[in-house]
């Protein structure tokens, strides 16, 4: 069976307010089980640990955020920032690299939709809004 991960991004206004940016259907169809496990210890391909434990769902999550979680019936929600998004993808490539011996260029090739995600937050984060990736399960 397979597992999807569900994703949403929120920025800070300069107000201190989490503001709801989008969630892309296409993107929370990126399954790539090697990175579940980075961010969350889920479907643990490749068997590489959570570096962030999941920390359920923001306080202040947005209202858009939560209707679309509330009646799910998921699982294992968390969230990243952009610097910790990068850390766990860059780990992918570590371990799938050196343990497993895949070229960088074909891993980055896995991650690809994440990298889109990581540059986005990226891109907010540098004009002062700060965003983080909500993010959960279901199977």
């Amino acid at each position: 069976m397979a597992t999807d991960i569900w994703i949403h991004i929120e920025y800070q206004s300069r107000k201190k307010k989490y503001r709801y940016i989008h969630a892309n259907v296409e993107l929370n169809k990126a399954r790539v089980y090697s990175l579940f496990g980075a961010i969350a210890g889920v479907r643990q391909v490749g068997y590489i640990d959570p570096i962030y434990e999941p920390r359920g769902l923001p306080d202040d999550i947005t209202e858009e955020t939560w209707k679309e979680y509330k009646d799910g019936g998921f699982h294992t929600a968390s969230w990243l920032t952009s610097k910790e998004l990068r850390e766990c993808m860059d780990l992918v490539v570590k371990q799938y690299t050196t343990k497993y011996g895949f070229s960088e260029e074909t891993v980055r090739k896995w991650l690809e939709p994440y990298e889109f995600i990581y540059k986005y937050m990226k891109n907010s984060d540098d004009e002062g809004e700060p965003s983080r990736m909500i993010f959960w399960f279901d199977n």
